[in-house]
């Protein structure tokens, strides 16, 4: 029996922009590492693999290396590293520096290196450069005896997310036809394992949510390889939540109604969760609205919290109705709207209440 930890995707030192709390979320990345390594001591791991975009190659320095380092030594047992488009290898990257501990073997080529890892065993890694990969699976073939384990950073083609750009694209097709038994990946946030006859592909997803609407778990994956069987348990390790949340405010009146149907709907986030909260509905005309106030006085029960401002302060369609000229000047603004004029919406809020004489928070 050998026994494997996978993880991929830490992503250390990157910056969020999407909510406040960067510092928090960064500082629970480093900490989801050290629980990567905890898993793999506690279970009594043989080896540790990581499949790639562990830190981030722009912002990581020499304390992002002593980290590491410290916990790789750590861990003791062999360590298999397959860099990725956001770690990538290079003579100046961290994973060429004299002081990597013995113990991390990393795949420096875009192109598959073998290593035995007992008589019936082989890993073949594949690593990131600075220039862009081939496809990975494209001329693989992996012919030694007993299991093959394929060790790589790229995208699954059939599972793409919107708006995720592809590296060292592939096809499950692929990776049977190179003869690999078990394909260990990074890149995709949202973990899952996906089997053809009898071979699997299995990401991890990144140990702590990253972005919002990542589908999929977040952890590590304990593998267990016992001759042609080989067994993959998804670990469960994040720690803080990305939340979206939405909250209608078509019967909210006065600045009392708007707070309480906002903190009804933070429910139960709390310290650990980055909520973005859209406001939604249409307003009573003349209620106040003041986003700001609010990320202000329910920012500080949750690690990070965005107010998304998406109301109507009325019905315009009803109002562009009206014979007269605040009925002419909506119609007007609706045939902007509806022909993607992104000013007419604040244009129609703006004119709504200037008619109706109410203040418009800056």
């Amino acid at each position: 029996m050998f026994t494997l930890v996978h993880a991929a995707d830490l992503h250390l030192e990157t910056t969020f922009t999407d909510v406040r709390g960067g510092g928090a979320r960064r500082a629970a990345l480093a900490d989801a590492f050290v629980r990567i390594v905890d898993l793999a001591r506690d279970r009594g791991a043989d080896a540790l693999t990581f499949g790639g975009d562990l830190y981030e190659a722009q912002r990581a320095g020499p304390q992002t290396a002593r980290f590491l380092f410290e916990h790789f030594a750590r861990f003791g047992k062999p360590i298999y590293i397959a860099p990725g488009n956001h770690d990538p290898y290079a003579a100046r990257s961290l994973y060429a520096r004299d002081d990597l501990p013995a113990n991390v073997r990393v795949f420096a080529e875009p192109d598959w290196s073998a290593f035995p890892l007992a008589d019936d065993l082989t890993l073949y890694g594949f690593g990131h450069t600075p220039a862009d990969p081939p496809r990975p699976f494209a001329t693989a073939r992996f012919d030694r005896p007993g299991a093959r384990i394929a060790l790589f950073h790229g995208s699954d083609e059939q599972r793409m997310p919107p708006n995720k750009r592809a590296t060292a694209p592939f096809t499950l097709d692929e990776i049977v036809a190179s003869g690999a038994t078990l394909a260990l990946a990074g890149h995709f946030h949202g973990g899952y394992v996906e089997r053809k006859g009898t071979t699997q592909l299995a990401y991890p997803g990144s140990p702590e949510p990253i972005k919002f609407g990542e589908r999929g778990t977040h952890g590590a994956l304990l593998v267990r390889i016992d001759g042609p069987q080989i067994t993959i348990e998804p670990i469960e390790l994040a720690r803080t939540r990305l939340l979206d949340l939405n909250v209608d405010l078509s019967r909210a009146g006065n600045d009392h109604a708007i707070g309480k149907a906002f903190e009804d709907a933070l429910g139960g986030a709390g310290a650990s969760d980055y909520v973005r909260m859209r406001l939604r509905g249409a307003l009573e005309r003349g209620t106040r609205l003041d986003r700001d106030l609010l990320a202000e006085r329910y920012g500080a029960a949750v690690g990070g919290l965005e107010v998304i401002d998406e109301t109507t302060i009325a019905d315009f369609a009803a109002l562009g109705e009206e014979p007269n000229v605040r009925g002419h000047a909506i119609a007007d603004l609706l045939a902007l709207r509806e022909a993607g004029d992104p000013r007419a919406e604040g244009a129609l809020r703006a004119l709504v209440a200037a008619f109706d004489g109410t203040e418009i928070a800056p």
